[in-house]
């Protein structure tokens, strides 16, 4: 039976067993991350003798009185994840029912898994993609891949005098975002979002899913730094940062290419993240990744009054912003 279940009606280990179970398999999804960035999130779900088959979690938030629905930070992909076979009718009918509890969705994302299912169920969905690298060739084969431009910057890179450090500790790579990165993105970065990431951090460890690295340039400082997570089949690049002379001297392209380096010939894909920013999707394209779509789901079924404060609100904000 699929049924729409509240935070509290979810049965924790039937969720992250289902997540085990299936070929989508995507952090994002376990129950202690969602915890982390979309506390009271709910979910649709099918239960079959005492376990979950398929799973549909939905971090939602009330706004104006209603379910809203959107895609927390950090969580780049969630959607629709199957411990049996899945199907376009079974997408459908889990959209179905989700529908009849939200009624606003601003950019849910589905994993990438479900991408070709969802293209088959006739839902009216807008793409985006990330960019992944398969790492199952020798690291040889894998750095022919990198445009030519790319392996220019590795040996700039390797010969600046950075040098590659593990770690354990997340306050250089924050200090390195607040300072050299926070203040590009649109609409800025809250003190919430450095909290939440700083806990996610913690159950990440506890779960031997994350791990940092580091440029160091030859006097010690910390010029550029990367955080990644490790589940299933994927490494993920959740969270960088560089300052000008990390930037200069290619530290995150150092660090990106000892991950590749180290996790060649095995079966890991690297999933770049990749935010919809030109620059940096040709950043990572630059490595022999490839373009991997995925789709968002949105909708805004609030009653029209409602509806027309919120246009004018979000035209307001972008008016602001396009003025500073």
């Amino acid at each position: 039976m699929i049924r729409f279940l509240n935070h509290v009606q979810i049965n924790k280990s039937y969720w992250d067993a289902c997540i085990e179970a299936s070929l989508e398999k995507q952090v994002y999804a376990l129950s202690w991350y969602l915890d982390v960035v979309a506390p009271g999130w709910c979910a649709v779900v099918e239960e079959q003798q005492g376990k979950y088959t398929a799973i549909f979690p939905l971090p939602i938030e009330k706004k104006w009185g209603y379910n809203t629905l959107g895609q927390p930070l950090f969580c780049q992909q969630l959607g629709l994840f199957f411990s049996d076979e899945a199907s376009a009718k079974r997408v459908a009918t889990f959209m179905s029912v989700a529908l009849k509890q939200v009624r606003l969705s601003s950019n849910y994302s589905f994993n990438i898994a479900n991408t070709l299912l969802l293209e088959q169920s006739g839902e009216q969905l807008h793409p985006h993609h990330t960019h992944c690298l398969k790492l199952d060739k020798p690291y040889e084969q894998l750095l022919k891949s990198y445009t030519r431009y790319r392996r220019m910057n590795l040996k700039k890179a390797e010969t600046s005098g950075l040098v590659l450090v593990e770690s354990t500790d997340l306050k250089p790579l924050l200090a390195l975002f607040r300072k050299h990165v926070a203040h590009k993105i649109e609409g800025g970065v809250s003190e919430e979002a450095y909290e939440q990431l700083q806990q996610l951090y913690a159950r990440l460890q506890e779960h031997g899913m994350a791990f940092l690295i580091y440029a160091a340039a030859p006097d010690g400082k910390l010029v550029a730094g990367g955080l990644f997570l490790r589940y299933g089949n994927y490494i993920t690049y959740l969270f960088n940062a560089a300052d000008a002379e990390g930037t200069t001297k290619n530290g995150r392209t150092l660090i990106l290419n000892e991950v590749i380096r180290q996790y060649a010939e095995t079966n890991y894909v690297l999933d770049f993240e990749t935010p919809p920013v030109e620059q940096i999707a040709f950043f990572y394209s630059s490595f022999g990744s490839e373009p991997t779509p995925f789709y968002q789901w949105r909708f805004n079924n609030l009653p029209l009054p409602i509806k027309k404060l919120r246009n004018l609100r979000i035209s307001l904000i972008r008016k602001v912003r396009g003025k500073r």
